[in-house]
């Protein structure tokens, strides 16, 4: 545009004008932008009540907002500091048994999967994560939400949480141990990738001869945030390792939606 339209071609030098978090914009906004005396509109962005940013405290939403590129934090990882009851429980049995928190946004109960599996996480670098025993998740959620577990941030906040209200299970089968199984996606928040057998864990008891199976997670958000499950995404040089790419089936062209030009 701005090689065929000086007005646009001066604007250039400007740097846009945009908020570190979307939804701000409350009306349209008339820009003028062209030579010839029309405009250009920035309007209001949709409202999406499934999305995290819907559900936390105003003050909260810089934390969703992306800050640098993203990379996984990996789980179980050696370099995460453990409690030693925890670090025994799972090199001993994986991570069954344990519930992990992803800030005071996500509860992952961990109900059944393999000694060396693990998961990825990818999303804003403020949420941390935490793990203790399923059985004591509750109470630990009560105590440390708005200290320790974060956003919600500060103990006023946590007050007029709403908590976590929906929860699904997931029934995830597996059928080849080289390469992920899926993303469980959390809307407007990232997802987390089941790796079922993680080579690099380092755990005892390695299963390497099973090749298919079921594992089986719970995982709570807020109300109404959406939980999806899709196809793994290739991240990064892990990705290019396992990711082929194949034509589409007929059966897949025929559900697949059609552009017309």
């Amino acid at each position: 545009m701005s090689y065929k339209d000086p007005v646009a071609a001066s604007a250039r030098k400007y740097k846009p004008i945009q908020s570190a978090v979307p939804g701000t914009t409350l009306g349209p906004i008339p820009i003028d932008a062209f030579l010839g005396g029309e405009k250009l509109y920035d309007t209001p962005g949709v409202h999406l009540h499934h999305r995290q940013a819907a559900v936390i405290h105003a003050e909260d939403l810089p934390t969703l907002a992306p800050q640098s590129r993203l990379r996984g934090q990996v789980f179980p990882s050696s370099g995460k500091n453990l409690d030693s009851q925890i670090a025994n429980r799972m090199r001993s049995s994986g991570l069954s048994g344990l519930s992990i928190f992803w800030g005071g946004l996500v509860r992952i109960d961990v109900l059944k999967v393999l000694p060396e599996t693990c998961l990825t996480f990818y999303g804003p670098k403020a949420l941390q994560t935490h793990v203790v025993p399923t059985e004591e998740a509750d109470e630990f959620y009560q105590k440390e939400l708005g200290v320790l577990l974060t956003p919600p941030t500060g103990k006023e906040k946590a007050d007029d949480w709403m908590g976590l209200e929906t929860k699904r299970q997931l029934q995830i089968k597996y059928e080849d141990i080289e390469r992920p199984t899926c993303d469980v996606a959390i809307s407007g928040l990232g997802w987390f990738s089941v790796v079922p057998v993680n080579k690099s864990a380092g755990i005892s008891n390695p299963v390497s001869e099973v090749t298919a199976g079921e594992l089986t997670f719970i995982v709570h958000v807020p109300k109404p945030v959406e939980i999806f499950v899709r196809s793994p995404m290739p991240v990064g040089k892990a990705g290019g390792q396992w990711y082929d790419y194949r034509e589409l089936t007929e059966e897949e062209l025929e559900v697949r939606p059609k552009w017309f030009f």
